[in-house]
């Protein structure tokens, strides 16, 4: 175990507490070992609240999924177009259970397939002709050449 003096322990603990440091899941004595390391993580943004992050899809769900109805959007005045209001009777969840669902099976689909040293492959469908002993000889008999044909 380290040992700090008491004004470098008295310093670097008040950075600590004003750099807000225990929000990125950090003590201080992990802070003390490097805290230039860590002094970087007091320029990342906070983590979101529970009800930021679920804003945050909501937003995320309209805008990148284009399930958002845009004549509805165009036709409403600013103060009605509430992301509240256009969610109603949707749960952002139902999307990502199914996205989930579409995962697995798109997982079962492939493991079906045949495998070779865990790697999936298709077999070939067609078979190769076997043309005997002599490969420069032509089989005439296979093309219907002597039947007339």
């Amino acid at each position: 175990m380290r040992t700090y003096s008491d004004a470098h322990l008295e310093h670097y603990a008040d950075r600590f507490i004003a750099l807000r440091m225990a929000r990125h899941g950090v003590n201080l004595a992990q802070y003390l070992i490097n805290p230039a390391q860590f002094e970087r993580l007091a320029l990342e943004p906070e983590p979101l609240l529970p009800a930021q992050e679920a804003a945050v899809l909501r937003i995320w769900q309209r805008w990148d999924t284009g399930l958002a109805e845009l004549n509805e959007q165009a036709e409403q005045p600013s103060e009605d177009n509430d992301i509240e209001a256009q969610t109603d009777g949707w749960n952002w969840r139902d999307l990502i259970q199914q996205w989930r669902e579409e995962v697995a099976q798109s997982e079962r689909e492939v493991c079906q397939l045949s495998q070779r040293n865990g790697a999936a492959f298709e077999p070939m469908r067609h078979h190769r002709h076997n043309r005997g002993m002599n490969r420069g000889t032509s089989n005439f008999v296979r093309k219907q050449a002597r039947k007339g044909a």
